[in-house]
Formats: C-alpha cells, structure tokens, sequence
C-alpha cells in the first residue's frame, strides 16, 4: 500500500513536469539552469616586481672616491663595503679631537690637584672661602668642557668611519652615480642599491574590479613566460585621479627578481549571464527566468549591453532559453 501511494505520487509529480514541459515547448520557449549557461570572465592587469627597499647610496662626508668594488648587477650581502673614500683628513680629525679630550683631562688633573690642596689650606684659614668657589667653578667648567671634548671626538670618529660605505642589507647594485677618482660631497650620490631578498609585486586595478579581485582565488602572475600564484598583501587607499585605480601591493612564496614585468590575472568568481540572454524592458535591462512555471522578466543591476551581465541568483535559477527574444522585446528596445 505505502508503496503504490510513493509510485502515485511519483506519478502526478512526473505528469506535473511533462505538463510544464508541455506548456513551454507549446508557448515557444524552454529554459537553462544558470549552472549550465554562467561564464566567469577573467581579467588582467600590467604589474611588476619591485624591490621593497631600494635606496640611492650617497656619500656622507667629503672625499675623493678611492674605490667603488660594487659593480651593477654584483649580489652584496649586508655589511660588504660598497665604496670607500679618502680617510686622511677625517682621521686627523679624529687624532685631533683624541689631543683636544687628552688636554683637557690633564688640566682636569691639575685643577683637582690645586683644589684638593687649597682645601687643606683653606682648614688652616690661608684660603679664603671666595677662592675655594673660584677653583670649583673651574673644575666644573673643565668638565663641561671635557664632555664636549668627547662629543667632538665621537663626531670625528664617526665621519671616520662613514668614508667606509658599507650595504645596508643584502641586495643588488642596480646603478652606479660615481666614479673612482671623483670628489663626493655630502650627499653625492654614488650607487642605487636594491633588496634582492625583500620583493613585492604591484598592480594598478581599477576600482570597478576590486571585490571581485578580492573574492577571486587562484591569482596569478604571469611573467617571463611563467605563471605564478600570488597573494593580496594590502591595497592602497589613495585612489589614482587619472585611470580611476587603486595599487594593490602582492607577494608569493618564490623569489623574483626586481624588475620583472607582467600582468596579473584573475577569474571573477562571481557567475555573469552571457551578454545574448539580456533584455530592455521599461529602459532597464534585465532577462527571463523561470518563475513558478511562468518566464518572468527580472532586471539586473549594472547590466550593459555587449557584456557578461554579473548575477546574484541561485545556480539553479531556472534562465528562458530558446524563445526569450518573443517574450518581451528584442535586445535595445
């Protein structure tokens, strides 16, 4: 019994479809799943791989360039000496500033000497308190002065050592400034030195395109004939007056050299309705679909004509197929 009730019912819903499918083929349309006809469009965008520190080495004290070992496209490891400059005058200088601190601490030596013994004298009243606090304000004054003595040779010594340009991080010398025999100024410029470790990959992409670029997976950089996946790691918040674009800053997990150009790629993940299937109705554009058995005419935000339309409906929405131009006007009317 419970099983010639299951098959009746399977019955009348199986009669139901035929009968559906009766009524569409006699009106002169049938339907797709949206499954069957959505495309999911890919884009593209030019990006490039920059080096996250890239740095114009200039010269921080004057000298003539005695040596300029670092040579465009030379690997350096932090700390090798990328140039070096004449040392002769700053180390003087700092011979100089060691005399002036030596002098100084002499005369410290003595001022210390002359007060210890005024004191004394001072407790068999032969100096009087007046000259006491003479001799202290020197000695308080030679300390002063000492402290500057020191800073002065801590100055010279660091100019000393700044005549030895050494890298700041491991990387590539990508243009030399400067050659060997050339005065440097503070500020010359000599090399531009770039990170070879530290890379980044960044795409201009239009603003329209961002959500979808955000929701996409699998993005990829194609570059000297590769394809590389690759990762948001941050989009700018300025917004390019003239192209109408945000830079969207990208990393992967293989090296890449500074440099390198290619386009970004992506597929929107999001299903768009092929551009034949739209329609205007009441000047907007939209397409049929399936609505308890009856085509429905439903519009679609942002659609244009000539392009993949981007929907929000189920994968099962039920899309008028054959017959959709009889229903409700032909495509721009």
């Amino acid at each position: 019994m419970v099983a010639s009730g299951r098959l009746r019912t399977f019955g009348a819903l199986l009669g139901s479809l035929v009968a559906a499918i009766g009524i569409a083929h006699a009106a002169g349309w049938d339907s797709r799943p949206l499954a069957e006809l959505a495309t999911y469009p890919g884009y593209s965008v030019p990006a490039t791989v920059h080096a996250r520190d890239e740095a114009r080495i200039s010269a921080e004290v004057a000298g003539r360039i005695e040596a300029l070992p670092a040579r465009v496209g030379l690997a350096m490891r932090k700390g090798e000496v990328l140039a070096r400059l004449d040392e002769r005058s700053h180390r003087i200088q700092a011979r100089r500033a060691q005399a002036a601190l030596t002098l100084v601490d002499k005369r410290i030596l003595l001022a210390e000497s002359q007060l210890a013994r005024s004191e004394r004298l001072a407790g068999e009243n032969f100096v009087s308190d007046d000259a006491l606090k003479v001799q202290r304000t020197e000695l308080e004054v030679l300390s002063a002065e000492r402290e500057a003595a020191v800073q002065a040779l801590a100055a010279a010594r660091l100019d000393l050592a700044r005549t030895t340009i050494r890298a700041p991080f491991d990387g590539v010398v990508r243009e030399r400034l400067a050659s060997v025999g050339e005065l440097a100024a503070p500020g010359t410029p000599l090399l531009v030195y770039a990170s070879s470790d530290d890379v980044e990959i960044r795409a201009a992409v239009p603003i329209a395109q961002l959500a979808e670029l955000r929701a996409a997976e699998g993005l990829l950089l194609a570059a000297g004939g590769q394809e590389r996946a690759v990762r948001i790691l941050r989009v700018s918040g300025v917004v390019d007056t003239a192209g109408q674009t945000r830079e969207v800053v990208l990393g992967g997990d293989e090296d890449l050299a500074p440099g390198l150009a290619g386009e970004l790629q992506w597929r929107s993940p999001v299903p768009h309705l092929p551009p034949d299937y739209l329609q205007a109705r009441d000047g907007r554009l939209g397409a049929f679909v399936v609505d308890a058995g009856e085509p429905v005419f439903t519009p679609i935000a942002g659609a244009e004509f000539g392009r993949p339309a981007a929907v929000d409906w189920p994968l099962a929405t039920e899309v008028v197929d054959q017959g959709r131009l009889g229903l409700g006007g032909a495509p721009g009317q």
